[in-house]
């Protein structure tokens, strides 16, 4: 038999969901390719930058080629040596010793480096400087400068030094890069001065101008981390920083002859500004979304009414009764879904009703049952010290004990009531001590204390007496004295009933035995362990409501009781 295709199934709007969710996947493989063709242009970018890079680095030999062509011109000079070390006396010969010198200086300077000044000082403190201006410094503090304990530290090799101030007129007040190089006597190995060539740090940019624009910067970084020349003027003589975000690029070359690093920093999110009108393609891809969204939310919504009509009657359920049947509305799938929901609350009301009776006959076996539990030989050994008291002709005390026993058994056996009220329970305890102090002394006293307002509050029937008899019978050993202390309050809207005694107390192993104890067969009045009463009371209330117990050994112990407020309700005994 052939199944009819039902165009309100859910499966079919599903269908047609997914086929807008293929939509908006097509929209966002779009956004993948964009940003994939991106990754392509920043490589390209950075390739082309990186060749860029190369030609500074060349460029950067090539000029450290020139300096030591300079520096070569200027050891193999004579007529320097003999100009610093003033080694003429005759004044024509030393006119000529310096035409002859400034003859070697044009030849060993090219005319191409117009933006170098080359300042040589010997080791006596005379100065020379190609250029017509003054030198702003003292000749010992030259030679106390680090390019010269430099240069004199390696002699033969060009060390290259950054510096905030320059020696002449026109560099004193800018920073500078310095190229210094020992003099040697020619022929010799023997040094006689130092050679200083200087270039502005805003002259040294041209080497790299071509490479800064808005998405790059550059920087020449010396060994110790420090930048010596850069793009970004506010950052030289800064450190260096070590990291770097994931949308830069960063480029690195060593420049050996220069004891430095020069580093391209790339912005690739300044990069892709002008590729793509990145906002425009987001606002027609998020339109494109909304207008999807827009179709998917009414289909969507149309569609799951009835479901939403289900889900809500179901949390209603589970707030209240089980019997707010669901209209049969909706897709073919939902109507079978309300129908089996409705089956099931039908079946599962039955369910409940079973229970309940079964509960309430549970309860009623139990307190008949705890009620039987009163020892018999409880019984005889009450009877027995009644009638040792009549013995010794003390009537009064006969009659008040008698009196007791007999409230005591009418309100534990002949009443059936489940519950009954605090002040009832307490009235219990009363005759129940009243009757053991009448067989083992008046040793351990018993005070009562109920707040305002909770007399009238009803608790399951015998569950405080376990607790007083533990404490009289374990509590106070031999002939010990002591006290129990009954206490009921109210506190956060739950009523707090607690029996704390000074005695003996318990570790926490001792505790933990006592709490799992069942009942016992021994001639205390009812034998009713205290992990039965925790037992009844959750089965009752839940787990919120119970026992606590706190003890120490030497300080007592302390027995807290955890009950709703719960009072008689037009007659009925406990409101279901």
């Amino acid at each position: 038999m052939k199944r009819k295709v039902c165009f309100d199934s859910m499966i079919v709007k599903i269908l047609l969901v997914a086929t807008i969710g293929i939509f908006c996947a097509v929209l966002g493989a779009t956004t993948i390719i964009i940003n994939v063709s991106k990754s392509v242009f920043v490589n390209t970018y950075g390739k082309s930058q990186q060749q860029v890079f190369g030609r500074i680095e060349t460029e950067l030999n090539e000029f450290h080629e020139n300096i030591k062509k300079i520096m070569d011109g200027l050891n193999d000079s004579w007529y320097l040596k003999i100009y610093l070390e003033k080694e003429l006396e005759d004044p024509t010969l030393e006119f000529q010793s310096v035409y002859k010198m400034e003859q070697d200086m044009k030849e060993a300077i090219p005319s191409d480096i117009a933006d170098i000044s080359v300042l040589a000082v010997s080791l006596d403190g005379n100065t020379y400087l190609n250029r017509d201006e003054m030198i702003s410094v003292d000749s010992g503090e030259i030679l106390h400068s680090e390019a010269v304990r430099k240069a004199l530290e390696a002699p033969g090799s060009i060390q290259y030094v950054f510096s905030s101030t320059g020696y002449t007129e026109s560099t004193k007040s800018e920073p500078v890069l310095m190229a210094a190089e020992t003099l040697m006597v020619p022929g010799s190995q023997k040094p006689y001065g130092v050679a200083i060539i200087t270039m502005k740090e805003q002259d040294f940019t041209k080497f790299y101008e071509y490479i800064i624009s808005d998405n790059t910067k550059f920087y020449i970084v010396n060994d110790e981390g420090i930048i010596i020349s850069s793009s970004e003027k506010n950052e030289i003589e800064q450190p260096m920083r070590e990291e770097f975000s994931n949308m830069e690029m960063v480029l690195k070359k060593e420049l050996p002859y220069y004891q430095c690093r020069a580093y391209g920093i790339v912005d690739s999110r300044k990069a892709l500004g002008n590729l793509y009108n990145v906002p425009q393609l987001w606002a027609i891809g998020f339109g494109i979304m909304a207008a999807a969204g827009i179709i998917l939310f009414f289909i969507i919504r149309q569609t799951t009414r009835p479901l939403s009509m289900l889900v809500t009657k179901m949390s209603n359920a589970r707030r209240e009764k089980f019997d707010e049947h669901i209209e049969l509305t909706g897709s073919r799938e939902i109507r079978e879904l309300s129908a089996t929901y409705n089956a099931m609350l039908d079946d599962m009301n039955r369910y409940i009703d079973e229970m309940m009776m079964i509960q309430k006959q549970k309860r009623k076996a139990e307190i008949w049952a705890l009620q039987m539990q009163i020892n018999p030989h409880y019984i005889y050994n009450t009877l027995a010290s009644i009638k040792w008291l009549i013995f010794q002709g003390d009537t009064k005390r006969s009659v008040q004990t008698i009196d007791a026993f007999i409230s005591l058994l009418r309100n534990t056996i002949s009443n059936t009531d489940e519950y009954i009220t605090v002040e009832q329970d307490i009235e219990n305890l009363k005759n129940y001590v009243q009757i053991h102090n009448t067989r083992y002394g008046d040793r351990v006293d018993v005070e009562y204390f109920t707040a305002y307002g909770c007399e009238e509050y009803l608790i399951p029937k015998m569950i405080l007496q376990p607790f007083v008899e533990n404490a009289f019978f374990h509590a106070f050993p031999g002939e010990q004295r002591g006290s129990i202390q009954i206490l009921v309050r109210t506190l956060d809207k739950k009523l707090q009933i607690q029996i704390i005694d000074n005695g003996v107390g318990m570790n926490s192993q001792q505790l933990l035995e006592l709490m799992q104890k069942k009942e016992k067969n021994t001639g205390h009045f009812s034998g009713i362990g205290i992990n039965n009463v925790d037992d009844r009371l959750k089965m009752i209330y839940g787990g919120d409501y119970g026992i606590q117990m706190q003890s120490e050994e030497g300080a007592g112990t302390t027995v807290s009781i955890t009950l709703p407020l719960k009072v008689k309700d037009r007659g009925s005994v406990f409101p279901d």
